[in-house]
């Protein structure tokens, strides 16, 4: 098995590094999420740096599995069929990780299709500068999480909080139909939040990706073995250590999601679909059997990365 190394050290180069970021970021500009700002595209400033830092983070064997389902995904896209990834999420590192790994490619097309990712992120990726500073980097439609505002809707006191999110969403899923057929491909953590082990919930998927998967043509799923940064109990990423770490991203193969839905519903008669209930649990399934995949793409990728030696 790998084992996570040298914590201190690339911790202290690590934001050593982020402190040299402050200089050229707009880490400080749009932490409000509005109706108005929900789209915002990458800065792309600090990239080299970030790259830099991450790449001595990524230890030899690091690497991209299923190199050729992204490479046909992103040939529909380019067709004009709206493209989706549907990826396990496992630490605030996942979007950086990702690029340095499609960064490092030693297939260039890699680059390229890189810049063409739009990322549905949480608001709470803006409220901190010094986490803004990372995912400022990258182009994303920002979403109020689900999870949050079902916690808020019923509390009188944050009625205007709950309006302002229900508006974000709306602005959110309009500028991602706006796009979603114009050769970009959205990535979507359906778990919409990190995976924390001590706390199983945080392994399953929303019901509400169902929405998102019944309005693209085509997705694939991705899993993540590795994690340079690692979550903590006290949710605060400017205290969480980084870790070196065999980083391994496994795309699955591309689906025709009409066809991949209809052929899940098929095998569970027990759902009707046509009925209100039966619509609620054929989100429920559909997602539970999206997170299957990106286990299975994982255990996949574990047998890899556990041959890696360090």
């Amino acid at each position: 098995m790998i084992h996570h190394t040298d914590e201190n050290d690339i911790t202290m180069e690590f934001f050593q590094y982020a402190r040299e970021m402050m200089h050229g970021s707009r880490m400080n500009e749009d932490t409000r999420i509005t109706p108005e700002n929900v789209y915002q595209k990458a800065h792309m400033k600090n990239r080299d740096t970030l790259f830099k830092v991450l790449k001595k983070a990524h230890l030899p064997g690091s690497t991209i599995l299923g190199t050729e389902n992204v490479l046909k995904l992103y040939d529909l896209a380019k067709q004009g069929k709206s493209c989706l990834i549907l990826s396990e999420h496992v630490s605030n590192l996942d979007v950086p990780s990702m690029f340095t790994r499609f960064y490092d490619h030693e297939n260039p097309k890699m680059k390229e299709i890189f810049e063409d990712f739009i990322f549905i992120a949480g608001t709470k990726l803006n409220q901190t500068p010094l986490v803004k500073l990372f995912t400022e980097m990258f182009t994303r439609v920002v979403i109020f999480a689900i999870r949050s505002l079902d916690k808020i809707k019923s509390d009188e006191t944050k009625k205007e909080e709950a309006e302002l999110a229900k508006k974000i969403n709306i602005r959110s899923t309009r500028i991602i139909g706006e796009l979603r057929n114009k050769g970009h491909i959205f990535v979507l953590y359906p778990s919409g939040t990190r995976y924390r082990p001590w706390n199983p919930v945080t392994k399953k998927g929303l019901p509400m990706t169902f929405s998102y998967i019944n309005s693209f043509d085509y997705f694939i799923c991705s899993s993540i073995n590795g994690n340079n940064m690692p979550p903590k109990e006290h949710e605060d990423m400017t205290r969480e250590p980084i870790y070196k770490d065999v980083l391994v991203f496994n795309f699955g193969k591309v689906q025709n999601t009409k066809e991949y839905v209809a052929s899940k519903l098929a095998l569970n008669k027990e759902i009707k679909a046509d009925t209100v209930e039966g619509k609620e649990q054929t989100k429920k399934y559909i997602v539970d059997c999206i997170m299957d995949d990106i286990d299975r793409l994982h255990e996949d990728a574990e047998e890899y990365r556990s041959k890696q030696e360090v």
